[in-house]
Protein backbone atom coordinates (compact mmCIF):
# COMPACT_ATOMS: atom_id res chain seq x y z
CA UNK A 1 0.00 0.00 0.00
CA UNK A 2 2.95 2.36 1.28
CA UNK A 3 4.72 1.44 -2.31
CA UNK A 4 1.93 2.42 -4.18
CA UNK A 5 1.24 5.44 -2.90
CA UNK A 6 4.70 6.34 -3.79
CA UNK A 7 4.70 5.11 -7.26
CA UNK A 8 1.56 7.38 -7.49
CA UNK A 9 3.17 10.44 -5.84
CA UNK A 10 6.28 9.87 -8.51
CA UNK A 11 4.38 9.40 -11.58
CA UNK A 12 2.17 12.57 -10.53
CA UNK A 13 5.30 14.63 -9.69
CA UNK A 14 6.89 13.04 -13.69
CA UNK A 15 3.44 14.30 -15.04
CA UNK A 16 3.45 17.73 -13.81
CA UNK A 17 6.96 18.11 -14.48
CA UNK A 18 6.92 16.83 -18.04
CA UNK A 19 3.44 19.26 -18.55
CA UNK A 20 5.64 22.32 -17.25
CA UNK A 21 8.44 21.52 -19.82
CA UNK A 22 5.99 21.42 -22.44
CA UNK A 23 4.00 24.65 -21.43
CA UNK A 24 7.55 26.44 -21.42
CA UNK A 25 8.38 24.96 -24.78
CA UNK A 26 5.24 25.94 -26.30
CA UNK A 27 5.93 29.39 -25.17
CA UNK A 28 9.14 30.08 -26.19
CA UNK A 29 8.14 28.29 -30.12
CA UNK A 30 4.96 31.18 -30.00
CA UNK A 31 7.38 33.71 -28.48
CA UNK A 32 9.90 33.06 -31.56
CA UNK A 33 6.80 33.16 -33.67
CA UNK A 34 5.81 36.23 -32.61
CA UNK A 35 9.44 37.64 -33.03
CA UNK A 36 9.58 35.91 -36.60
CA UNK A 37 5.86 37.91 -37.71
CA UNK A 38 6.90 40.88 -36.65
CA UNK A 39 9.93 41.26 -38.50
CA UNK A 40 8.33 39.93 -41.43
CA UNK A 41 5.45 42.08 -41.48
CA UNK A 42 7.74 45.07 -40.75
CA UNK A 43 9.65 44.22 -43.64
CA UNK A 44 6.12 43.55 -45.99
CA UNK A 45 5.17 47.29 -44.75
CA UNK A 46 8.38 48.38 -46.20
CA UNK A 47 7.96 47.19 -49.09
CA UNK A 48 4.90 48.66 -49.37
CA UNK A 49 5.78 51.86 -48.77
CA UNK A 50 8.55 51.69 -51.40
CA UNK A 51 6.79 50.62 -54.06
CA UNK A 52 4.06 53.27 -53.58
CA UNK A 53 7.09 56.03 -53.67
CA UNK A 54 7.78 54.53 -56.73
CA UNK A 55 4.48 54.59 -58.31
CA UNK A 56 4.26 58.46 -57.30
CA UNK A 57 7.25 59.58 -58.07
CA UNK A 58 7.32 57.61 -61.49
CA UNK A 59 3.42 59.53 -62.09
CA UNK A 60 5.66 62.80 -61.02
CA UNK A 61 8.09 61.73 -64.09
CA UNK A 62 5.72 61.74 -66.53
CA UNK A 63 4.48 65.68 -66.13
CA UNK A 64 7.62 67.53 -64.88
CA UNK A 65 9.69 69.17 -68.14
CA UNK A 66 12.81 70.93 -66.26
CA UNK A 67 16.06 68.57 -66.23
CA UNK A 68 16.95 69.71 -62.60
CA UNK A 69 13.53 68.33 -61.42
CA UNK A 70 13.59 65.39 -63.38
CA UNK A 71 17.19 64.50 -62.87
CA UNK A 72 16.06 64.63 -58.64
CA UNK A 73 12.81 62.93 -59.20
CA UNK A 74 14.18 59.84 -61.18
CA UNK A 75 17.36 59.84 -58.98
CA UNK A 76 14.68 59.00 -55.96
CA UNK A 77 12.94 56.40 -58.40
CA UNK A 78 15.85 54.76 -58.29
CA UNK A 79 16.63 54.92 -54.68
CA UNK A 80 13.70 54.04 -53.76
CA UNK A 81 13.48 50.58 -55.78
CA UNK A 82 16.63 49.64 -54.44
CA UNK A 83 15.56 50.06 -50.78
CA UNK A 84 12.28 47.89 -52.16
CA UNK A 85 14.49 45.14 -53.25
CA UNK A 86 15.74 45.13 -50.23
CA UNK A 87 12.73 44.66 -48.27
CA UNK A 88 11.87 41.95 -50.50
CA UNK A 89 14.32 39.90 -50.20
CA UNK A 90 13.45 40.05 -46.37
CA UNK A 91 10.01 38.56 -46.74
CA UNK A 92 9.94 34.65 -46.45
CA UNK A 93 8.43 33.85 -49.49
CA UNK A 94 10.46 31.28 -52.49
CA UNK A 95 12.07 33.48 -54.91
CA UNK A 96 10.22 31.55 -57.41
CA UNK A 97 7.06 33.63 -56.16
CA UNK A 98 8.76 36.74 -56.39
CA UNK A 99 11.15 36.66 -59.16
CA UNK A 100 9.11 38.42 -61.85
CA UNK A 101 8.53 41.61 -59.08
CA UNK A 102 12.47 41.61 -58.14
CA UNK A 103 12.97 41.73 -62.03
CA UNK A 104 10.36 44.40 -62.06
CA UNK A 105 12.17 46.77 -59.17
CA UNK A 106 15.83 46.29 -60.72
CA UNK A 107 14.32 47.28 -64.23
CA UNK A 108 12.54 50.37 -62.85
CA UNK A 109 15.73 51.22 -60.89
CA UNK A 110 18.09 50.67 -63.51
CA UNK A 111 16.25 52.91 -65.82
CA UNK A 112 15.82 55.49 -63.58
CA UNK A 113 19.58 55.68 -63.48
CA UNK A 114 19.59 55.53 -67.09
CA UNK A 115 17.39 58.37 -67.06
CA UNK A 116 19.37 60.91 -64.15
CA UNK A 117 22.17 60.20 -66.37
CA UNK A 118 20.94 61.23 -69.67
CA UNK A 119 19.43 64.17 -67.97
CA UNK A 120 22.81 64.54 -66.88
CA UNK A 121 24.13 65.70 -70.07
CA UNK A 122 21.12 68.01 -70.89
CA UNK A 123 19.31 65.77 -73.58
CA UNK A 124 15.46 66.27 -73.73
CA UNK A 125 13.14 63.37 -72.80
CA UNK A 126 12.64 61.17 -75.91
CA UNK A 127 9.18 60.17 -76.62
CA UNK A 128 9.90 56.85 -76.69
CA UNK A 129 11.78 56.91 -73.17
CA UNK A 130 8.72 59.02 -71.83
CA UNK A 131 6.66 55.76 -72.80
CA UNK A 132 8.77 53.48 -70.81
CA UNK A 133 8.08 55.36 -68.18
CA UNK A 134 4.41 55.41 -68.59
CA UNK A 135 4.79 51.28 -69.11
CA UNK A 136 6.57 51.39 -65.81
CA UNK A 137 4.16 53.90 -63.75
CA UNK A 138 1.44 51.53 -65.12
CA UNK A 139 3.21 48.30 -63.44
CA UNK A 140 3.85 50.21 -60.38
CA UNK A 141 0.07 50.80 -59.71
CA UNK A 142 -0.90 46.89 -60.40
CA UNK A 143 1.97 46.14 -58.22
CA UNK A 144 1.15 48.28 -55.20
CA UNK A 145 -3.10 47.12 -55.98
CA UNK A 146 -1.68 43.82 -55.38
CA UNK A 147 0.18 44.15 -52.75
CA UNK A 148 -2.36 46.28 -50.85
CA UNK A 149 -4.46 42.86 -51.32
CA UNK A 150 -1.86 40.90 -49.51
CA UNK A 151 -2.18 43.99 -46.71
CA UNK A 152 -5.67 43.42 -46.60
CA UNK A 153 -5.73 39.75 -45.10
CA UNK A 154 -2.84 41.14 -42.86
CA UNK A 155 -5.09 43.36 -41.42
CA UNK A 156 -7.88 41.01 -41.04
CA UNK A 157 -5.64 39.22 -38.52
CA UNK A 158 -5.96 36.13 -40.92
CA UNK A 159 -2.42 36.71 -42.01
CA UNK A 160 0.93 34.86 -40.33
CA UNK A 161 3.93 35.54 -42.34
CA UNK A 162 6.51 32.99 -40.22
CA UNK A 163 3.83 30.33 -41.29
CA UNK A 164 5.28 30.85 -45.17
CA UNK A 165 8.92 29.80 -43.90
CA UNK A 166 7.48 26.65 -42.17
CA UNK A 167 5.38 25.43 -45.47
CA UNK A 168 8.06 25.84 -47.50
CA UNK A 169 10.69 23.89 -45.08
CA UNK A 170 7.78 20.83 -44.71
CA UNK A 171 7.63 21.01 -48.77
CA UNK A 172 4.37 22.48 -49.88
CA UNK A 173 3.80 22.65 -53.31
CA UNK A 174 1.34 23.80 -55.73
CA UNK A 175 -1.59 26.53 -55.13
CA UNK A 176 -1.90 24.76 -51.44
CA UNK A 177 -0.10 26.82 -48.49
CA UNK A 178 -0.34 29.61 -46.69
CA UNK A 179 -2.48 32.54 -47.86
CA UNK A 180 -0.09 34.83 -48.18
CA UNK A 181 1.80 32.72 -50.52
CA UNK A 182 -1.25 32.53 -52.65
CA UNK A 183 -1.19 36.51 -53.02
CA UNK A 184 2.42 36.68 -53.76
CA UNK A 185 1.68 33.90 -56.46
CA UNK A 186 -0.90 35.60 -57.74
CA UNK A 187 1.35 38.83 -57.78
CA UNK A 188 4.05 37.54 -59.40
CA UNK A 189 1.39 36.04 -62.34
CA UNK A 190 0.06 39.37 -62.76
CA UNK A 191 3.80 41.02 -63.20
CA UNK A 192 4.04 38.27 -65.64
CA UNK A 193 1.18 39.47 -68.07
CA UNK A 194 3.47 42.46 -68.86
CA UNK A 195 6.27 42.58 -71.40
CA UNK A 196 9.77 43.34 -69.97
CA UNK A 197 10.97 46.64 -70.53
CA UNK A 198 13.70 46.81 -73.28
CA UNK A 199 15.93 49.47 -73.13
CA UNK A 200 19.51 50.15 -74.05
CA UNK A 201 20.72 50.24 -70.48
CA UNK A 202 23.21 47.64 -68.67
CA UNK A 203 20.70 45.90 -67.43
CA UNK A 204 18.04 45.96 -70.07
CA UNK A 205 16.46 42.33 -71.03
CA UNK A 206 19.54 42.78 -73.95
CA UNK A 207 22.16 42.03 -71.56
CA UNK A 208 19.56 39.26 -70.25
CA UNK A 209 19.66 37.42 -72.91
CA UNK A 210 23.31 37.04 -72.49
CA UNK A 211 24.95 33.33 -71.90
CA UNK A 212 26.37 33.24 -68.41
CA UNK A 213 29.90 33.76 -68.94
CA UNK A 214 31.51 32.66 -65.39
CA UNK A 215 29.47 29.25 -65.28
CA UNK A 216 32.38 27.06 -65.16
CA UNK A 217 33.02 22.85 -65.05
CA UNK A 218 30.48 19.93 -65.23
CA UNK A 219 26.87 19.57 -64.17
CA UNK A 220 26.55 18.63 -60.60
CA UNK A 221 23.78 16.54 -58.95
CA UNK A 222 21.25 18.07 -56.10
CA UNK A 223 23.53 16.03 -53.68
CA UNK A 224 26.45 17.97 -54.56
CA UNK A 225 24.40 21.19 -54.25
CA UNK A 226 23.35 20.05 -50.88
CA UNK A 227 27.10 19.36 -49.84
CA UNK A 228 27.92 22.48 -51.37
CA UNK A 229 25.24 24.58 -49.61
CA UNK A 230 26.38 23.13 -46.38
CA UNK A 231 29.73 23.98 -46.78
CA UNK A 232 29.09 27.32 -47.35
CA UNK A 233 26.70 28.29 -44.95
CA UNK A 234 27.95 30.84 -42.65
CA UNK A 235 27.71 28.48 -39.30
CA UNK A 236 27.13 29.18 -35.84
CA UNK A 237 28.80 27.71 -32.93
CA UNK A 238 27.10 25.31 -31.18
CA UNK A 239 24.49 24.37 -34.28
CA UNK A 240 23.71 21.99 -36.01
CA UNK A 241 22.87 22.23 -39.60
CA UNK A 242 20.98 20.15 -42.09
CA UNK A 243 20.11 20.43 -45.71
CA UNK A 244 17.87 19.50 -48.75
CA UNK A 245 17.03 20.81 -52.11
CA UNK A 246 13.43 21.95 -52.46
CA UNK A 247 13.70 22.74 -56.52
CA UNK A 248 15.37 24.01 -59.46
CA UNK A 249 15.01 27.49 -60.18
CA UNK A 250 15.41 27.81 -64.11
CA UNK A 251 16.41 31.15 -65.84
CA UNK A 252 19.98 32.34 -67.46
CA UNK A 253 21.66 30.81 -64.16
CA UNK A 254 19.55 27.48 -63.85
CA UNK A 255 19.98 26.96 -59.64
CA UNK A 256 19.14 24.46 -57.62
CA UNK A 257 16.86 25.74 -54.73
CA UNK A 258 18.74 24.20 -51.00
CA UNK A 259 16.66 24.80 -47.40
CA UNK A 260 19.63 25.00 -44.71
CA UNK A 261 18.76 24.75 -41.23
CA UNK A 262 20.28 25.08 -38.44
CA UNK A 263 19.29 23.69 -34.79
CA UNK A 264 20.11 24.90 -31.56
CA UNK A 265 18.93 25.46 -28.12
CA UNK A 266 15.58 27.48 -28.64
CA UNK A 267 16.62 28.82 -32.04
CA UNK A 268 16.37 27.51 -35.57
CA UNK A 269 18.02 29.37 -38.00
CA UNK A 270 16.74 28.87 -41.89
CA UNK A 271 18.11 30.02 -44.94
CA UNK A 272 18.04 29.56 -48.58
CA UNK A 273 20.59 28.65 -50.56
CA UNK A 274 20.72 28.96 -55.20
CA UNK A 275 23.32 26.93 -56.04
CA UNK A 276 24.44 26.92 -60.09
CA UNK A 277 23.45 23.69 -61.83
CA UNK A 278 26.20 23.96 -64.24
CA UNK A 279 29.38 24.43 -62.37
CA UNK A 280 27.93 24.34 -58.75
CA UNK A 281 28.60 28.06 -58.01
CA UNK A 282 27.23 29.96 -55.33
CA UNK A 283 24.69 32.38 -57.11
CA UNK A 284 22.44 33.72 -53.93
CA UNK A 285 22.11 33.02 -50.44
CA UNK A 286 18.90 34.63 -48.39
CA UNK A 287 18.33 33.99 -44.51
CA UNK A 288 15.24 34.83 -42.70
CA UNK A 289 15.78 35.67 -38.92
CA UNK A 290 15.58 38.18 -36.84
CA UNK A 291 18.19 41.06 -36.51
CA UNK A 292 19.17 41.89 -32.58
CA UNK A 293 20.77 44.93 -32.09
CA UNK A 294 24.27 46.11 -33.05
CA UNK A 295 27.58 44.54 -31.75
CA UNK A 296 29.68 44.29 -34.40
CA UNK A 297 31.64 47.02 -36.36
CA UNK A 298 31.37 48.14 -39.84
CA UNK A 299 35.55 47.56 -40.15
CA UNK A 300 34.81 43.90 -38.38
CA UNK A 301 31.61 43.06 -41.09
CA UNK A 302 33.97 44.25 -43.61
CA UNK A 303 36.53 41.73 -42.92
CA UNK A 304 33.94 38.56 -42.40
CA UNK A 305 32.49 39.65 -45.90
CA UNK A 306 36.10 39.18 -47.39
CA UNK A 307 36.40 36.22 -45.43
CA UNK A 308 33.22 34.64 -46.60
CA UNK A 309 34.35 35.25 -50.05
CA UNK A 310 37.53 33.52 -49.91
CA UNK A 311 35.28 30.41 -48.27
CA UNK A 312 32.92 30.46 -51.31
CA UNK A 313 36.07 31.02 -53.73
CA UNK A 314 36.00 34.69 -54.58
CA UNK A 315 38.72 35.71 -52.56
CA UNK A 316 40.29 38.37 -55.22
CA UNK A 317 37.94 40.62 -54.91
CA UNK A 318 37.73 44.47 -54.68
CA UNK A 319 35.09 46.50 -51.69
CA UNK A 320 34.07 49.53 -54.13
CA UNK A 321 30.69 50.64 -51.85
CA UNK A 322 28.73 49.72 -48.57
CA UNK A 323 25.44 50.30 -47.23
CA UNK A 324 23.78 49.90 -43.65
CA UNK A 325 20.25 49.21 -43.33
CA UNK A 326 18.21 47.58 -40.69
CA UNK A 327 20.78 46.16 -38.70
CA UNK A 328 22.28 44.81 -41.82
CA UNK A 329 25.92 45.86 -43.44
CA UNK A 330 25.68 45.16 -47.57
CA UNK A 331 29.06 45.35 -49.32
CA UNK A 332 29.69 45.21 -52.74
CA UNK A 333 32.98 44.33 -53.99
CA UNK A 334 33.97 44.52 -57.90
CA UNK A 335 36.66 41.62 -59.35
CA UNK A 336 40.32 42.44 -60.14
CA UNK A 337 42.79 41.52 -62.64
CA UNK A 338 46.26 42.74 -63.56
CA UNK A 339 45.52 45.44 -60.89
CA UNK A 340 42.31 46.86 -62.54
CA UNK A 341 38.91 46.95 -60.97
CA UNK A 342 36.61 44.73 -63.07
CA UNK A 343 33.40 46.28 -62.17
CA UNK A 344 31.09 43.88 -64.53
CA UNK A 345 32.19 41.12 -61.69
CA UNK A 346 29.99 42.12 -58.84
CA UNK A 347 29.03 39.93 -55.60
CA UNK A 348 26.89 41.13 -52.96
CA UNK A 349 27.75 40.03 -49.32
CA UNK A 350 25.26 40.95 -46.37
CA UNK A 351 26.88 40.85 -42.49
CA UNK A 352 24.38 40.85 -39.79
CA UNK A 353 25.59 43.54 -37.30
CA UNK A 354 24.42 41.28 -34.20
CA UNK A 355 26.13 39.01 -34.87
CA UNK A 356 28.58 39.43 -37.59
CA UNK A 357 27.46 36.08 -39.61
CA UNK A 358 26.91 36.22 -43.29
CA UNK A 359 23.09 36.44 -43.70
CA UNK A 360 22.67 36.89 -47.71
CA UNK A 361 25.30 36.69 -50.94
CA UNK A 362 24.20 37.51 -54.36
CA UNK A 363 26.60 36.51 -57.41
CA UNK A 364 24.63 36.48 -60.59
CA UNK A 365 26.82 39.88 -62.07
CA UNK A 366 29.94 38.38 -61.33
CA UNK A 367 28.33 34.71 -62.99
CA UNK A 368 26.60 36.30 -66.05
CA UNK A 369 29.82 38.65 -66.35
CA UNK A 370 33.26 36.23 -65.03
CA UNK A 371 35.64 35.74 -68.09
CA UNK A 372 39.25 35.57 -69.51
CA UNK A 373 39.52 39.44 -70.08
CA UNK A 374 43.48 38.44 -71.65
CA UNK A 375 45.76 41.65 -71.48
CA UNK A 376 44.23 45.02 -70.09
CA UNK A 377 46.33 47.46 -71.93
CA UNK A 378 45.48 50.96 -72.35
CA UNK A 379 46.28 53.08 -75.35
CA UNK A 380 46.68 56.13 -73.72
CA UNK A 381 48.62 56.85 -70.53
CA UNK A 382 46.97 58.22 -67.03
CA UNK A 383 48.50 61.80 -67.76
CA UNK A 384 46.93 62.27 -71.53
CA UNK A 385 43.39 60.96 -69.70
CA UNK A 386 43.67 63.40 -66.82
CA UNK A 387 44.34 65.77 -69.13
CA UNK A 388 40.67 65.11 -70.08
CA UNK A 389 39.33 65.99 -67.11
CA UNK A 390 37.61 69.08 -66.27
CA UNK A 391 40.36 71.66 -65.04
CA UNK A 392 37.61 72.61 -62.17
CA UNK A 393 37.77 69.39 -60.84
CA UNK A 394 40.11 67.97 -57.82
CA UNK A 395 41.39 64.23 -58.25
CA UNK A 396 42.14 62.64 -55.33
CA UNK A 397 42.66 59.12 -57.01
CA UNK A 398 42.86 57.32 -60.01
CA UNK A 399 43.36 54.04 -61.62
CA UNK A 400 42.40 51.55 -64.27
CA UNK A 401 38.97 50.05 -64.07
CA UNK A 402 36.92 48.27 -66.79
CA UNK A 403 33.13 49.41 -67.02
CA UNK A 404 29.74 48.05 -68.61
CA UNK A 405 28.34 50.26 -71.55
CA UNK A 406 24.97 50.10 -72.98
CA UNK A 407 24.73 47.14 -75.51
CA UNK A 408 26.42 44.34 -72.54
CA UNK A 409 29.91 45.07 -73.46
CA UNK A 410 32.72 46.35 -71.84
CA UNK A 411 35.26 49.12 -71.56
CA UNK A 412 38.54 49.88 -70.25
CA UNK A 413 38.94 52.90 -68.68
CA UNK A 414 40.66 55.60 -66.45
CA UNK A 415 38.56 55.92 -63.00
CA UNK A 416 39.00 59.09 -61.64
CA UNK A 417 37.29 60.41 -58.20
CA UNK A 418 37.36 63.71 -58.10
CA UNK A 419 35.85 66.79 -55.72
CA UNK A 420 34.50 69.92 -57.08
CA UNK A 421 33.34 71.99 -53.65
CA UNK A 422 32.07 69.57 -51.52
CA UNK A 423 30.82 67.15 -53.89
CA UNK A 424 32.38 64.05 -54.55
CA UNK A 425 33.10 62.38 -58.43
CA UNK A 426 33.82 59.06 -60.61
CA UNK A 427 35.01 60.43 -64.03
CA UNK A 428 35.70 57.42 -66.35
CA UNK A 429 37.88 58.61 -69.04
CA UNK A 430 37.87 55.70 -72.31
CA UNK A 431 41.78 54.48 -71.96
CA UNK A 432 41.94 53.97 -75.52
CA UNK A 433 40.87 57.25 -77.02
CA UNK A 434 40.30 59.98 -73.51
CA UNK A 435 36.17 60.10 -74.46
CA UNK A 436 34.35 60.95 -71.16
CA UNK A 437 32.58 57.25 -70.85
CA UNK A 438 30.96 57.54 -67.65
CA UNK A 439 30.83 60.14 -64.63
CA UNK A 440 28.87 58.57 -61.31
CA UNK A 441 28.26 61.20 -58.42
CA UNK A 442 28.97 59.81 -54.74
CA UNK A 443 26.70 60.52 -51.96
CA UNK A 444 27.79 59.59 -48.03
CA UNK A 445 25.37 59.34 -46.04
CA UNK A 446 25.49 57.90 -41.95
CA UNK A 447 24.44 54.48 -43.63
CA UNK A 448 26.83 54.43 -46.04
CA UNK A 449 27.93 55.30 -49.82
CA UNK A 450 25.90 55.60 -52.62
CA UNK A 451 27.24 55.70 -56.21
CA UNK A 452 24.62 57.72 -59.01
Amino acid sequence: MRFGALSLFFTGLIAVAFAAWGYNQYTARRSMEVSLNNRYQRAFYDLLTKTQNVEVLLGKGLVVNGREQSSAIFASVWQQSMMAQEDLGQIPVSPQLTGRTAKFLSQVGDYANTLVRRAGTGAPVTKEEWQRVKSLYNQATILNRELHQVEARVAKGGADFWEIPRAMASGSKGEMGPPQHADFRAMNREMQTYPTLVYDGPFSDHMERRNPLGLTGPVISAATARDRALAWIDRSPGTTYTAKVTGLVRGRIQSFQVQVSGRRAEAVDRATFLISKKGGHPVMLVTGRKIGAPKVGIAEAQRRAEGYLTKIGLGKMRLTYGIRQNGIATFTFAGEEQGTVIYPDLVKVSVALDNGRVTGMEASGYLMAHHARGALQPKISMEQARAFLSPNLKVENSRLAVIPTDGGNEKLTYEFKSTLGANTFLIYIDAANGEEAQVLQLFTSPDGILAM
